[in-house]
């Protein structure tokens, strides 16, 4: 009898109850990827 679950998206093997935060992980990424971009253009265009 398994007393964990599996993420959907990642796989990882959480305990009963427990959120997986790679959704989260993923999105904060992306944000942060963005400021990047956001801040490069910046400095090319001063």
């Amino acid at each position: 009898m398994a007393y964990y679950h599996v993420c959907e998206y990642c796989g990882s093997n959480l305990d009963p109850n427990e959120k997986c935060d790679c959704q989260k992980q993923e999105q904060n990424q992306e944000q942060k990827s963005e400021q990047k971009e956001i801040n490069a253009k910046r400095a090319l265009a001063s």
